[in-house]
Order: structure tokens, then C-alpha cells, then sequence
């Protein structure tokens, strides 16, 4: 049996052109043109990150509920409306990546569920009366597919959902296969400010974070070396 891929897309992007963040840019810092889309870029790489979560994404999304339970986890999520198992009957149920093999025993399992949502004994198949949804998704396997929709803005994007998911190492492969196809979706509109969000918040960020506290433990002496000579803070006021 071929496996059922996840599917993805993006329902809104707000802002293609990066013209509403370009205003609110430029009123936050007192600037009077209020179309340089280029501000938002040094604010992003300076820290003045506020902007970014007046911002969203909303992607629609065919998954597992297992990718669906790594997605929600999000406090700062906006928006959430899924077909959830209390009211919608479960048609598919996807393995793993990792371990293709399960398909078998989840089908079975999905498969009890669906007989008895429909009346029919598992065992014996013989009427029964029908269980409600409500009732039966306790017999369902965790990997069923469901079809939901989640509004997320930039800043937690760039900051939380990139980094923890396909950024950094240890990803579950199913959940970084859904989080890898929203990343590639929004670079689309917008390449330059996306791959500077990865410059910051990616890979290479992550691992100068491990590299600091590495480098200040085992060397401390040019941890010290290199602080003084390109880690020196500057005031505005001085």
C-alpha cells in the first residue's frame, strides 16, 4: 500500500509585498517613508522583532494527528479549526516514516474503529448498534489523517516553529516533512526576508548558541579574547 503523503498549502499570506510591514517599520522607529521595504530586514536583523506578529500565515493542512498534536503545541498560535475524531469519521491512517511496517496493525486498528461507527461487530461482524463518533475514536490509532487549518504569525514562525521542527536536529521525520513544505511554501512569497529569518534564527544560529557555551566552558581564555575584540555592546546614549 502506497503511503498517503501529508499535503499543505497556504490559504493567506498577508502581506506579499512587504508593505505593511514596511509602515508599521517605519512609525515605530519615527521614519517618514513609509514604503522602503528594506527597513523590516535591518529591524529583523537588529531584534525589533513586534512588527513581525502583526503578520500571519494560514495554511490548510491534510495530515497525521500526531504532526497535528506537534503544530498545536504553539501557545502563540492564532487560529485553529480542525475536523477533529468527536464528530468526523477517520478514512485513513498513516504510518510513520520511519516505520512503514506499522501500516498493517494501524489498519486493523482503523478498520475495528470504522465497523463500529457502522454497526457491525469487529469480531463477528453481526449488526450491533451503531457506537457515535464520540465513542468509537477510543478504539481509533493515533495516526489517522485530519483535516485542519492553523493561522500562525511571523515572529513565531521565525523564532519557534522553523527552528524547533526542521532547524534544529531531532525533529520527528513525519513532523519535519509537514514543517519542511510550510518553510518552502512561505519563501516563496517573500525569498529575502524568509532567508534571513534562516540566517538568524537557523542552522548556523543554533549551532553559534552550542558554540558559545562550548567555547566558554573548554577555553574560556579566548572566549574572553574574543568577547573583548567582537562582542562589545554599544549604547545609543553614549
Amino acid at each position: 500500500m502506497e503511503r498517503i503523503k501529508p499535503r499543505v498549502r497556504i490559504l493567506r499570506y498577508t502581506d506579499p509585498d512587504r508593505l505593511s510591514l514596511a509602515k508599521n517599520g517605519a512609525i515605530f522607529l519615527g521614519k517618514a517613508d513609509e514604503d522602503n521595504i528594506k527597513r523590516p530586514l535591518n529591524m529583523l536583523r537588529m531584534g525589533h522583532t513586534s512588527i513581525f506578529r502583526g503578520e500571519h500565515v494560514k495554511f490548510e493542512f491534510w495530515t497525521s494527528k500526531v504532526v497535528y498534536d506537534h503544530l498545536v503545541t504553539y501557545t502563540t498560535l492564532e487560529m485553529r479549526a480542525c475536523g477533529g475524531l468527536r464528530a468526523n469519521e477517520a478514512k485513513h491512517f498513516i504510518p510513520p516514516i520511519e516505520a512503514p511496517e506499522l501500516y498493517e496493525i494501524g489498519q486493523q486498528h482503523l478498520e475495528t474503529y470504522q465497523k463500529l461507527v457502522h454497526g457491525i461487530d469487529p469480531e463477528t461482524n453481526d449488526p450491533i448498534e451503531r457506537k457515535r463518533l464520540q465513542a468509537a475514536r477510543a478504539v481509533a490509532p493515533m495516526s489517522v489523517e485530519l483535516h485542519y487549518i492553523l493561522q500562525f504569525n511571523f515572529l513565531t514562525l521565525m523564532e519557534a516553529v522553523f527552528p524547533q521542527r526542521i532547524w534544529e536536529p531531532g525533529a520527528q521525520p513525519d513532523t519535519f516533512e509537514v514543517v519542511n513544505m510550510m518553510w518552502e511554501q512561505v519563501r516563496e512569497y517573500d525569498p529575502e526576508l524568509w532567508d534571513l529569518a534562516k540566517e538568524l534564527y537557523g542552522p548556523e544560529a543554533i549551532a553559534w548558541k552550542k558554540v558559545r557555551l562550548r567555547l566558554k566552558k573548554d577555553n574560556p581564555e579566548l572566549f574572553a579574547r574574543l568577547m573583548q575584540e567582537y562582542g562589545q555592546l554599544k549604547s545609543m546614549w553614549k
